[in-house]
């Protein structure tokens, strides 16, 4: 006799093949589920601990301190800033704080920053102001080069007024500096860390020409002094050697120095 062949029972492998799937599938729904409603969770939890953190009076701003101004005042900075006492420290958008700190002419750096729980700090650093600009309106100008604002007549600025230059020597938006500039500027950075005659608490006027370069007018013995426009850290000591010479003599020097491109000499006059 012949072996009979065993039919499989395709139907009932089917079924379960369809209930493992089915099975599968109601896992793979319940997780996504679960997934979801666990980042649902987190992000109520998130937000109600922001709102209790941005909104509670836990860290409200009980004290806002003002570092480093001298003419700008605390009132106008936190107007500036947008910060007012009771503000929430986490409430406040220091970057933006800090972009508008920077939008006065003075203010050179800003830094606002939070000490918790309850203190915001504004920490700034002004422009120094070294000369007076004059191009048929008068400017306040900064050791860096920048305009740091018009002059007001209530302003009351013990500083060098400068002549010569036009609006378009100086470098507006982040420009290059052209000649002229640049050897004023180098000139304002010798004055400042010189101590003598020629310093710039001494100094009245500087003019600035494109030929002839600076020429410095002061209060001092040394009247006026044409010191071209470059090599200044020498030429302010052949000045003063000059000067000491002459304070051996009987009487006090007034002196015009006209000239002192040469190596070899000094040419100068009675003022």
């Amino acid at each position: 006799m012949g072996k009979k062949r065993v039919r499989k029972n395709r139907s009932k492998s089917k079924k379960i093949d369809r209930e493992a799937f089915f099975s599968a599938g109601t896992i793979g729904l319940y997780s996504i589920l679960f997934t979801g409603a666990g980042i649902l969770f987190l992000s109520l939890l998130f937000v109600l601990g922001h709102d209790v953190v941005t909104q509670g009076s836990m860290f409200e701003a009980r004290q806002v301190v003002v570092l480093g101004n001298r003419h700008v005042t605390e009132a106008e900075i936190l107007e500036l800033a947008d910060i007012e006492p009771g503000s929430n420290i986490f409430a406040v958008n220091l970057g933006k704080a800090r972009k508008q700190l920077l939008s006065n002419g003075w203010i050179a750096e800003a830094r606002v920053g939070r000490e918790i729980p309850d203190r915001l700090v504004i920490r700034i650093r002004e422009h120094e102001p070294v000369a007076l600009l004059d191009l048929g309106k008068k400017y306040v100008l900064s050791r860096e080069g920048t305009v740091i604002k018009q002059l007001k007549e209530t302003d009351a600025f013990m500083l060098p007024l400068v002549t010569g230059l036009t609006y378009s020597d100086i470098p507006l938006g982040g420009g290059g500096h052209n000649d002229s500039f640049a050897a004023l500027m180098q000139a304002l950075q010798i004055a400042r860390s010189d101590e003598g005659v020629l310093s710039l608490a001494s100094l009245e006027r500087i003019d600035v020409d494109r030929g002839l370069g600076i020429t410095l007018h002061a209060t001092g013995p040394v009247k006026s002094a044409r010191i071209g426009f470059a090599g200044y850290d020498e030429k302010y000591r052949r000045v003063d050697r000059l000067l000491a010479s002459l304070q051996r003599g009987p009487s006090d020097p007034a002196l015009e120095i006209m000239e002192l491109e040469s190596d070899s000499r000094i040419v100068a006059g009675p003022f």
